[in-house]
């Protein structure tokens, strides 16, 4: 019995090396997705005393209410933000703009949040939402999309809608008649969110009703400077204001409709994207001969627009994938043979050919990055 279970034993011993022993070129083509990868996580701690704005370094600001946690017990909490607003960021981070219905995105930025207090996962409480402000102005037809898993980026439609802040001319007209902002001076006291696709809508709208209340007599001109988007001054009578006042009032007037916001009730991954029509759908086939090769990545970057596909392959001697075709996509794939690095690249367009042999050539890391980032 003794020496059944010493055989046991180095049987068990013996499995345990054979497997760690096939692992390293798994290892070593991971190493290479992980190594191309730029250090994106910014950490905050505190102390959720009061409502407490956060802001990233590539100017997303995150609005936090004392009340939006439904487990918080007042200990020290880490915030945890990402920010990918470039495309080369979201290339050499392995993420992929596509829903989990197959349809192609492209992307205004993504950024992955999410808070701990102590270790511990707070959760969102039921009704309530932090409000999120983005740097940049996004696609028109943008929406929001959220992803809960870490490596397979398959982004889910949510139902939040992306606003954006401009003055309310109307109101603020009402109050500069009335004669309150000769003692308040308060520049446009008056704002409002607007859902961003109908901003047009209610800039109109608002246009119009802004007429009724101006003299008949001045229509025309007035008219004409709302079209203009000039004679800020004119347009909202506040000539009697300090310089100061009128450089503040002016500067909000001309960079209205450049604050974009969203609530969300979510943590994880958030992508603000739009569908992205395709000319054609085509399958494309990759034959691959090099049988020392075991992991690959395959990358499809849309050359004319901020989408990218990811996607991990296992061995393959003929790989196959519909790709939804806009203008030029450029295609890298890269593997790994021992400690080496491996990589083929191509164009493929709407009248091009569909199937194409590999042609692996060795790389160095830096090089694989900048073919991965080069038109």
């Amino acid at each position: 019995m003794k020496s059944f279970y010493i055989l046991l034993l180095s049987l068990t011993i013996f499995s345990c090396q054979k497997e760690k022993y096939s692992l390293p070129i798994e290892e070593n083509s991971i190493a290479i997705s992980s190594k191309l990868k730029t250090d994106k996580l910014q950490t905050f701690e505190f102390v959720l005393k009061n409502n407490t704005l956060v802001s990233g370094k590539e100017g997303t600001k995150i609005w936090i209410t004392k009340d939006l946690f439904e487990n918080y017990t007042n200990g020290k909490i880490t915030f945890e933000l990402k920010e990918f607003y470039s495309k080369e960021d979201m290339i050499l981070n392995g993420l992929s703009t596509v829903t989990n219905k197959d349809e192609l995105l492209e992307s205004s930025g993504i950024f992955y949040i999410n808070f701990k207090e102590e270790g511990k996962q707070l959760k969102i409480r039921k009704g309530k939402s932090y409000n999120v402000t983005i740097p940049n102005k996004p696609l028109t037809e943008s929406t929001i999309y959220y992803n809960n898993n870490d490596s397979v980026f398959k982004w889910e439609l949510s139902k939040n809608q992306i606003y954006t802040e401009i003055s309310d001319i109307v109101r603020n007209l009402k109050y500069f008649n009335s004669g309150k902002w000769e003692y308040e001076n308060i520049p446009d006291k008056f704002k409002k969110k607007v859902i961003l696709d109908s901003l047009s809508i209610v800039k109109k709208i608002d246009s119009l009703e802004y007429l009724k209340i101006l003299n008949e007599e001045n229509k025309k001109r007035i008219e004409a400077l709302i079209e203009s988007n000039s004679g800020w001054d004119i347009l909202l009578k506040d000539q009697n204001l300090p310089i100061e006042e009128k450089m503040e009032r002016y500067d909000f007037f001309q960079n209205q409709d450049q604050i974009y916001s969203f609530t969300s009730d979510k943590l994880g991954w958030i992508n603000i994207d739009k569908i992205l029509d395709y000319e054609v759908e085509k399958k494309i086939t990759f034959r691959n001969t090099n049988q020392e090769l075991k992991y690959f990545s395959l990358n499809l970057i849309y050359q004319n627009n901020q989408s990218i596909l990811n996607y991990d392959l296992k061995p393959f001697e003929i790989q196959s994938n519909l790709v939804k075709i806009v203008g030029r996509i450029k295609v890298v794939i890269y593997a790994n043979s021992g400690n080496k690095i491996m990589y083929d690249s191509f164009y493929i367009e709407k009248n091009s050919r569909s199937e194409f042999d590999l042609n692996f050539k060795e790389t160095t890391l830096d090089k694989l990055k900048q073919e991965l980032i080069s038109n």
